[in-house]
């Protein structure tokens, strides 16, 4: 994590000399993207609403949203996606962006979850029986592929993570010495134990968000929005994203390295810990919306999910497209 040369291109996420121009763009743009994405969910958490009686604040919150649901989300998960892809598969030697062993499978074993949550929690809080191209039976298959990313998580992450977290081994199902990086792994392996460590923690609370996107997704299957309103799986879904986005961006932040441009010295992490209170600034605008989000998951655990959200249908027919698809009627 030291030597680096600044006036080489290295992108922010990789931390590797990106030799290919294309492929550094398209790296730090998508950094940008998440830095501009946790701005607007921090502003429409702790700002106006949607169903604000200011008509300028709500449309403030509606147009704010969109934003980012056109104008960031489609290639911010496109772009994601591949350069996982390139993290995990490219070999060292033909890809500047390979990471060493431990990075690389963090890629495999944390963010391909991440990749599904993020894409099931944008279609449940901005398209998801809102739009034609989008209705009630889309929420199908957005169920399983959250079913998957559990199973994923329980199965294969908790083991390549878990097991360096807590020094078992490298977690390459046996074989622990082949990588894209060689040797050259062992040399970074003190700093990636305890960040495997943080990615335990993280990866184990985002199955359980998948749990209760997995059970919103199972009702809305069932009846639309007539039970589980509109407003409240919008809702659900942005405290979801607002938690992954100060958690990947905590990331991002924290593997910079600053001190290489006129910074302090500290401001190059020795700890990978260094974004654990990152992380916890970041998610401060969900505290707010702690006590709805105790009583969301209650009920949908309880059966209760049509008390809860009874309230919630008021707004779910709001012509100026603020909330989602009016009831029908029973």
């Amino acid at each position: 994590m030291r030597g680096e040369n600044p006036d080489v291109p290295v992108s922010f996420i990789a931390r590797f000399p990106m030799l290919d121009p294309v492929a550094k763009f398209l790296s730090d743009f998508h950094v940008v993207c998440a830095g501009i994405f946790v701005v607007i969910a921090m502003i429409n958490l702790v700002g106006p609403k949607g169903n604000d009686a200011s008509k300028g604040k709500a449309a403030f919150h509606i147009w704010l949203g969109r934003l980012a649901s056109w104008g960031i989300v489609p290639h911010y998960v496109a772009i994601g996606c591949w350069l996982n892809v390139l993290a995990i598969y490219m070999p060292l030697e033909d890809w500047k962006l390979a990471p060493p062993l431990s990075e690389w499978r963090m890629q495999t074993a944390y963010i391909w979850p991440f990749a599904a949550n993020i894409l099931v929690s944008n279609c449940m809080g901005f398209f998801l029986c809102r739009y034609s191209f989008m209705p009630q039976a889309a929420a199908t298959p957005l169920k399983w592929l959250t079913a998957a990313s559990i199973a994923f998580w329980w199965t294969i992450g908790l083991y390549m993570m878990g097991s360096q977290a807590f020094e078992l081994g490298l977690g390459g199902f046996g074989a622990d010495v082949v990588s894209p990086g060689g040797d050259k792994d062992n040399i970074a392996q003190p700093f990636w134990q305890p960040m495997t460590f943080v990615i335990v923690a993280v990866g184990t609370v985002q199955s359980l968000q998948d749990l209760v996107a997995y059970k919103a997704l199972v009702i809305v299957e069932e009846s639309g929005t007539t039970v589980l309103s509109w407003k409240d799986m919008h809702k659900w879904a942005m405290v979801d994203l607002m938690w992954q986005a100060a958690v990947i961006f905590g990331f991002f932040a924290s593997y910079f390295p600053f001190c290489l441009y006129g910074f302090p010295e500290w401001t190059c992490i020795s700890s990978p810990f260094f974004a654990v209170p990152l992380i916890l600034v970041l998610s401060l605008p969900i505290v707010p919306h702690a006590k709805w989000t105790y009583g969301f998951i209650g009920a949908l655990f309880s059966g209760k999910m049509a008390e809860f959200s009874k309230l919630g249908h008021a707004w779910d027919g709001i012509k100026d497209g603020s909330y989602g698809t009016k009831p029908k009627a029973k």
